[in-house]
């Protein structure tokens, strides 16, 4: 029987993203493109389940956070990420980017800075400079660990730009995207100490921590930092549940002080209420059937790591795949080809049409792409033979 994630979903007539990214020449072979990280198959049956229920009902009201759905929010941080919250922690938003962007406008003022890890995703970047902030880089310390990539974080550089007065915010992907890499409980206590030393708040991106491998979980950076710390986690189904296209997170703050200003500075960002078919979408998905679901779609993402990685190991043994903790996009680093970035990319993409994120949008090496791997294993391996026979040509 075929696994539920074998099938390519169907997009229909809507002017989706992933179309303007994909070439004629992909689109001609009926090939995929690996930009972007969101699933090329269907998302979780229940999710689904539950809006169709709600907009059957017909009922689009203005819906608040209150029980059932903090009972539910709650419900799954303890069961998928090991943290017992209070329901009064929970602040919906209206997305990620809009999460940062209302602790940028309440935590910093025009002309300082946010600091971000590179390689990093960019939108924290874009958020800042929409808002008039600046953005100070920390690149990670790149390596190798039983014969592995790895990043890791750079202490010195760390503290070094948080005990900088212009520097007011620190912004922290974790499972990072584009590495993968999962900072850990002591790591976390780590960033959590130079934050109250140097009086930086740290707003920290956990929408990917769901999807971990061999067995890891994230913590929450507010469990790590304690009930004090001027810390806020952002949560959201986008990710777990591929729900890119969907405006809305959670952000959990333990702080009651900076909890009620964040409030007050999200309210002051004309938020309204919690989008009802989303609302009826999470009651559903956080539950045992959809934590079994994700579960599920974690190893099979897995399982596509592991036929990229034999693919390059094969046939581009030089190129370097970053081993990930965690997240569904793959960190690919082409340096060892020895080929400059427009060769290369001539060769991936124009005559292997295997085409992913260009690494320069991560503040990575133009010789690194990312993959998004949450797709049907057939249709990446389709993808991966078109390219063999390019390299072999």
């Amino acid at each position: 029987m075929k696994q539920e994630f074998d099938n390519r979903a169907d997009r229909g007539n809507v002017s989706w993203l992933k179309d303007v990214l994909t070439p004629e020449a992909v689109r001609k072979e009926g090939l995929l493109v690996y930009c972007g990280a969101e699933f090329e198959f269907s998302t979780c049956p229940a999710f689904c389940r539950g809006i169709r229920e709600a907009a059957d009902r017909g009922v689009f009201g203005f819906t608040l956070c209150a029980a059932p759905y903090t009972e539910r929010v709650a419900w799954w941080m303890e069961h998928a990420r090991g943290y017992r919250i209070r329901e009064e922690w929970i602040v919906p938003t209206h997305g990620t980017i809009f999460s940062l962007a209302t602790a940028i406008r309440l935590l910093t003022r025009p002309g300082e800075s946010i600091l971000v890890l590179t390689p990093g995703y960019n939108r924290y970047e874009q958020a800042a400079g929409r808002l008039g902030r600046n953005t100070k880089k920390i690149p990670l310390l790149c390596g190798w660990k039983e014969g592995k990539r790895t990043y890791r974080m750079d202490w010195n550089a760390l503290e070094k730009h948080m005990a900088d007065p212009e520097n007011t915010l620190f912004v922290l992907c974790n499972p990072n995207n584009p590495t993968g890499t999962v900072f850990g409980q002591e790591e976390l206590a780590r960033i959590a100490e130079l934050s109250e030393r140097y009086g930086v708040p740290v707003f920290c991106d956990e929408i990917f921590a769901e999807v971990t491998f061999g067995g890891r979980t994230v913590t929450p950076y507010t469990k790590a930092a304690g009930p004090s710390a001027k810390a806020i986690s952002c949560t959201s189904l986008g990710k777990a549940f591929s729900l890119t296209g969907v405006n809305h997170a959670n952000v959990l703050i333990e702080n009651e002080e900076l909890r009620e200003a964040y409030l007050s500075q999200r309210n002051a960002d004309h938020y309204g209420s919690i989008d009802p078919i989303l609302y009826a979408g999470l009651l559903a998905a956080y539950t045992p059937e959809g934590l079994d679901w994700v579960k599920r779609m974690v190893s099979y993402v897995e399982g596509n790591y592991r036929i990229l990685e034999s693919f390059l190991r094969k046939e581009l043994p030089r190129a370097v795949l970053t081993e990930p903790d965690g997240t569904y996009v793959a960190w690919v680093d082409y340096t060892g080809l020895g080929m400059p970035p427009d060769r290369l990319r001539s060769l991936l993409e124009e005559k292997g049409l295997f085409v992913g994120d260009g690494g320069e949008e991560y503040y990575g090496s133009d010789l690194c792409v990312r993959y998004s791997l949450a797709v049907p294993g057939k249709e990446l391996e389709r993808s991966l033979e078109r390219l063999k026979r390019a390299l072999r040509a």
